[in-house]
């Protein structure tokens, strides 16, 4: 995984903790030398560190957006955030999502951003509203 993309907040999973195609998500606190990541499991107090090649991107998919990250499941593809005028439409064929700051035109004209990955998500969701995605699980 490029650290490069990293923010602290982001989620993660590491490599080992990936089970039955599920993955136990990491927050990381920190990007150190070496481009070590500074991450803690869950609600635990001790911080942990690994390699960047130790970590994966989490797939973004309808429980992350609606059980994790408050967003409203509007039927037919298309997810909202509750506080804010965002929209995301799942594009079930490719598994990514078309980003929207506001409704998306019927004529495809729309800015929107295509993302697959949870972290993608809370750093595109910073850069638009100066606030962080919080995971509510």
């Amino acid at each position: 995984m490029n650290v490069n993309e990293l923010r602290i907040g982001n989620y993660i999973s590491l490599n080992h903790e990936i089970a039955n195609d599920v993955a136990k998500p990491c927050e990381v606190l920190g990007i150190l030398p070496d481009k070590r990541i500074a991450y803690k499991e869950n609600n635990a107090a001790q911080l942990l560190e690994c390699n960047h090649d130790q970590v994966s991107p989490i797939l973004l998919n309808s429980d992350w957006l609606v059980n994790r990250l408050s967003f409203k499941d509007n039927g037919g593809g298309y997810f909202q955030h509750e506080d804010f005028n965002f929209f995301l439409f799942h594009v079930a064929e490719d598994e990514y999502y078309d980003c929207y700051k506001q409704v998306p035109s019927n004529d495809d004209t729309g800015d929107f951003k295509t993302i697959q990955h949870v972290h993608k998500l809370q750093n595109l969701f910073f850069e638009l509203f100066d606030e962080e995605l919080i995971n509510n699980d």
